[in-house]
């Protein structure tokens, strides 16, 4: 019961408010009606619906999610399936067969309208947010690797640095770019994978941090430049101890070993 409910779950939140699982669904029972071509049948009707009853099925839902995948990806699965395919096959099948101009034109204003309002509510999810550049990355993000990327020695040396980032940034640094090596990924900020982190726990935590600590264990940890948030507290100056500031975004502080700089 908890794998059937997790998996519609993931399809609802998947398909946000839009319309297009509808849309897909209604474009699937339209070919299984009117699609002859037996190949067709197969390519745009038997395989669409047997992935999505796979995705649907519970123990192939939950073999995936607990050997295979996990929950959190599990909705990758859905990029199987050829939405987009089905529904302009069936848009084109419909307009072949009904060839008076009205019926044609019922067709595309309906399809149309559809798509519209679903594309308009598509972006009422959450997990949307308006894209701040052209790597559609938070521009702070951007910033602070770009500081990193530009310091003397960095540049002089065409070296990469080993850098720590708070857990703000873990998902979007590798992104921009891979000139940059860090000492935790992803998997550090996946709370139930349990992974140990004990400088990414320092600078998350809201006590003040200590100087002294965090280039003690930068240090320890060869770490070579390390990022905060500004919000964050530090006691003492970590210059005094081999980590002199380089640089601030709008939401960083960046630290960086005094041989680099």
């Amino acid at each position: 019961m908890d794998t059937i409910k997790a998996t519609l779950l993931i399809l609802k939140e998947y398909n946000s408010l839009s319309l297009y699982f509808l849309l897909f669904i209604a474009a699937l029972i339209y070919l299984g009606i009117a699609e002859r071509d037996r190949v067709k049948r197969m390519l745009f009707v038997a395989l669409p619906a047997a992935l999505a009853a796979v995705f649907l099925f519970p123990v192939s839902a939950w073999l995936s999610m607990h050997l295979i995948l996990d929950q959190e990806i599990y909705y990758r699965q859905l990029w199987l399936i050829p939405y987009g395919a089905v529904v302009c096959y069936a848009i084109i099948h419909a307009m072949q067969k009904f060839r008076k101009i009205w019926q044609r034109a019922l067709i595309i204003t309906g399809f149309t309208g559809l798509l519209l309002i679903g594309n308009g509510k598509l972006y009422l999810n959450r997990q949307y947010t308006r894209s701040e550049n052209l790597y559609h990355l938070p521009q702070d993000v951007i910033d602070a690797c770009d500081i990193i990327l530009s310091a003397d020695g960095v540049v002089a040396m065409d070296y990469a640095p080993k850098c720590a980032f708070p857990a703000s940034m873990v998902e979007f640094n590798r992104q921009y770019t891979a000139d940059i090596l860090t000492v935790y990924g992803r998997e550090a900020i996946i709370a139930r994978w349990n992974y140990d982190t004990p400088f990414l726990d320092l600078i998350s935590a809201n006590a003040p941090i200590d100087a002294e600590e965090i280039c003690s264990m930068a240090a320890d940890d060869e770490i070579e430049c390390f990022v905060i948030e500004n919000d964050k507290t530090i006691t003492g100056d970590p210059a005094d101890f081999g980590y002199p500031k380089l640089g601030a975004t709008g939401k960083y502080v960046i630290y960086m070993a005094k041989w680099l700089q």
